[in-house]
Formats: structure tokens, C-alpha cells, sequence
């Protein structure tokens, strides 16, 4: 169900369209086809009519009633006009008739011989001549023509049966076409409602948000957006504000913290003309290039590819540092196809470094993406070890992690991708010799100090 829901509105209205065709085309066909079997039905039971007419005739003259009014010239007429009719209704489509249309008109005129043949013996007979006139010929022509007409009547039925199959195929054709637009509306209709549901929880999360005094919280604000924006289709639009926003509010925080430091100033005093040695202060020092050389030692060659990595010292325990990206590398290589490398790449900021791994041609599922935000272990229980150890590796070090799966500028998924962002050791500076200790405060704060 997951897989047809995947599948695109644009699709599914094509495919019930494609249905709704089927439906209509095969109707029209089946309908034109129902026009044809009733002019048959139509021309069997003329041919029927016409030579039941021509039997009494027959049957009159055969057992010598000369004042029947089966033989008089107007019954007769009315017979031959009978038959004429009959195949005036067959020239519409007397191609499709085949050899039913060559015998009705054998059997029209052999009628008409009959007919005259009956006449010419009849005549003598209303005057009292000829009584023992011997009725052969007449026998034979009749049996003749009852033969033909059998044989129209078998070339009426077969084309019946032909027009019947069609039909047969039309209702079939119509059955499917019917069937398609009806599975193809549902899932319309079911993909509309699963939208619906969506956007119901985001819009109950914004309220959440309202209600809680949160709705200027950038972070949360930026997330429940995206997921709209997502939700409606567009994640170009949804990439494009991710970076916006995620810039505007970099760039608010750093105004911020402008305003913060001119409203506070720090005052340097100079205590003791001596230089007394500052007290170090115990903090890991990492080196990048050497958790990554050891990590390539580890793997086999082909699993990684560095890309642009300059070296830098992270503020982090080598151990513990080296099992986070282990762990990282082990969940992206679970996911690798077709022996894609994974490629690492790092960028350095002034108080912090951003460590990047990213492997093309697969994506995150949305539990893990989830699992990855969420600060609940309910759903622990449905991760895979490495995901676990990313977050508590993550914990430990102090290091903010984020997985997401890339998009290109058209808004197709590229491949899946882990970022580490962590405190790094700056470059050391040239104590002062003068400097005792550094005090932080305002000025009057600093003067009162003084003073007492």
C-alpha cells in the first residue's frame, strides 16, 4: 500500500483517465455491435416471414386448392415485395453478410421463377384444364429454395455468433477500464486523506507551539514548515527556505551576540608587575587527520573516499571520536550500492569544525530521520545498533550530529548524509607577561571593586 501511495497524483490521474477511456470506448463499440445483432435478429426473422408466405403458396398448389388465396397474383406480388425489402435491409452492410448476401438474392430469384411457374400452371386450372398436371418441377425449385434459405439463415447466425464474441470482449474491456478508474480514484481519494492527516498534525503543532509561548522558536518553526511545504509536494521550496531560514537565523544570532558584547565591556587590570604562569587547563586535543587515518586503516581501501579534509584539532577523546565516525561509516556502508564510496570532507569555523560523510544512491528512511531528532528512546527499539551508538557516541563527545538525505536543485534525492559539528582547539597566542588575571564585568561594576 506504502508503494502505490508513493506513486505520483500526476500517474494515478492518467491511469484513471486511461480506465475512464477504456470504460467509454468500449461502450460505444459494444453498442455498435448491438445495432448490427439486431438487424440480423431483424433479417432472420424477415427471410423467415417471407418464405412462410412462399410455403403456403406451395402447399396451395401442391394439393390443387385453385381458389386458395395463396395463389392468387396479389399474395404472390406481396411475397416477391417481401423478399425485396429484406435485402434492401442487408445493402448497409452486405460486406459483412459474405456469402449470405449472393444467396438471398439466388433465393429472390428463383421465387420469382416459382412464382411464374405457379402462375402458368394455375391459369389452366381455374378454367378445368390440365387437373392431372404433373407438379415436379415445382416440388424440386421449392426444395431448392428451402435449401437457400437454410443457408442464409446459417450465414445470419454465424455473423450473430461473431458479433456476439466481440461483445463478449467489449464487456471484458469495459470491465478492467471500469475497474482501473475506480482502484485509481481510491487512491486519489486515499492520498488526499493521508495529506489531510498531515497537515492536520502540522497545523496541531503549531498550535502546540502558540499555546506554549514557543512560536518564535527559530529551530522549531523552521521544521514544522518544511514538513508543509514537504507534505504539499515541493521539496525545492522546502530546501530553499532550509537554507534561508537557517542563514537568517545564524545571522540574528551573531547580531545578537554584537549587541550583547558592547553593552558589556571587560576591563584588563594590571595587579603585579611580575609575570606569573598561567594555570593550563586540561582539555583533549584530537587531531582529524589522525582519527581519519586510523579509521582507513581499519577499512578496506575502497569504502572511503576523503574529499578537501584539512587537518584540525578537535576538543574531543581520540577513542571516542574514532568509534562515532566507526559507527557513522557502518551505517552508511549497510546502505551502499554498487561499491559507492563514502566520501568525507570537513569545514573549519573559527570556534568550531563541521565533519561531512555522505553516500550517494540511497536515503534514510523516515523513522530513522525521526529517531535521529527525537530526544525519546521509545523508538530505539526499532533502530539498528549503529544509530544507537551515533546518538550516545554523540552525547559523550558533546558533538551535535544530523543526518538528512540530500537534494539536488531539481528536488531529487542524491543520496544520504551524516554531519558532525564540534568544538575544535584554537591556535595558541602569546600570553601577555604583564597579565595576572582577566576579570569580566561592566565598568562601574569593575570601579566598586576597585574602590573596596
Amino acid at each position: 500500500m506504502k508503494k502505490l501511495l508513493s506513486v505520483s497524483s500526476s500517474k494515478i490521474l492518467m491511469t484513471c483517465g486511461l480506465g475512464l477511456l477504456m470504460t467509454l470506448g468500449a461502450f460505444w463499440h459494444h453498442q455498435s455491435n448491438q445495432s448490427q445483432l439486431d438487424r440480423m435478429n431483424v433479417l432472420n426473422q424477415g427471410v423467415n416471414t417471407c418464405f412462410n408466405r412462399i410455403s403456403q403458396t406451395f402447399t396451395a398448389i401442391m394439393i390443387k386448392d385453385i381458389h386458395s388465396p395463396y395463389l392468387n397474383r396479389g399474395f404472390m406480388g406481396l411475397s416477391d415485395e417481401c423478399l425485396s425489402e429484406t435485402i434492401k435491409g442487408i445493402n448497409p452492410f452486405k460486406q459483412n453478410m459474405g456469402k449470405g448476401y449472393e444467396t438471398l438474392n439466388k433465393l429472390i430469384s428463383d421465387v420469382h421463377w416459382f412464382h411464374e411457374s405457379v402462375v402458368r400452371t394455375h391459369s389452366p386450372m381455374v378454367s378445368g384444364n390440365n387437373l392431372d398436371t404433373p407438379l415436379n418441377p415445382l416440388s424440386t425449385k421449392f426444395s431448392q429454395m428451402e435449401t437457400l434459405k437454410i443457408n442464409i439463415l446459417d450465414e445470419i447466425d454465424v455473423r450473430s455468433s461473431g458479433i456476439g464474441e466481440v461483445q463478449a470482449n467489449d464487456e471484458v474491456v469495459m470491465g478492467l477500464g471500469l475497474l482501473m478508474f475506480v482502484i485509481a480514484l481510491s487512491i486519489l481519494s486515499l492520498k488526499e486523506f493521508n495529506r489531510l492527516q498531515v497537515q492536520n498534525e502540522i497545523e496541531k503543532k503549531a498550535l502546540n507551539l502558540l499555546k506554549a509561548g514557543q512560536a518564535n522558536v527559530g529551530a522549531m518553526v523552521d521544521q514544522i514548515v518544511i514538513k508543509g511545504l514537504l507534505t504539499q509536494g515541493l521539496p525545492v521550496s522546502a530546501q530553499i527556505f532550509k537554507d534561508y531560514h537557517g542563514e537568517l537565523l545564524e545571522k540574528m544570532s551573531s547580531r545578537a551576540a554584537y549587541y550583547e558584547d558592547k553593552n558589556e565591556k571587560v576591563e584588563i587590570l594590571e595587579l603585579v608587575p611580575d609575570f606569573v604562569e598561567p594555570e593550563m587547563v586540561n582539555t583533549s586535543k584530537t587531531s582529524f587527520k589522525e582519527v581519519l587515518v586510523s579509521i582507513q586503516n581499519i577499512n578496506s581501501k575502497d569504502l572511503i573516499q576523503v574529499s578537501d579534509v584539512r587537518d584540525v584539532l578537535l576538543a574531543v577523546d581520540f577513542e571516542g571520536f574514532e568509534q562515532m565516525m566507526n559507527a557513522a561509516i557502518n551505517k552508511l556502508a549497510s546502505r551502499r550500492i554498487d561499491s559507492k564510496k563514502i566520501i568525507i570532507s570537513n569545514q573549519i569555523h573559527s570556534d568550531r569544525a563541521v565533519i561531512n560523510l555522505f553516500l550517494s544512491g540511497n536515503t534514510f528512511t523516515a523513522s530513522e530521520l525521526e529517531f535521529s531528532q527525537s530526544g525519546q528512546n521509545i523508538s530505539a527499539d526499532l533502530m539498528d545498533m549503529n544509530m544507537i551508538l551515533l546518538r550516545e557516541m554523540a552525547s559523550e563527545t558533546n558533538a551535535v550530529w544530523h543526518i538528512e538525505n540530500k537534494t539536488d536543485r531539481s528536488g531529487s534525492i542524491t543520496g544520504m548524509g551524516i554531519r558532525f559539528t564540534m568544538n575544535r582547539i584554537p591556535k595558541d597566542t602569546k600570553s601577555n607577561k604583564n597579565l595576572v588575571s582577566v576579570v569580566k564585568g561592566k565598568k562601574k561594576d569593575l570601579t566598586r571593586e576597585l574602590m573596596n
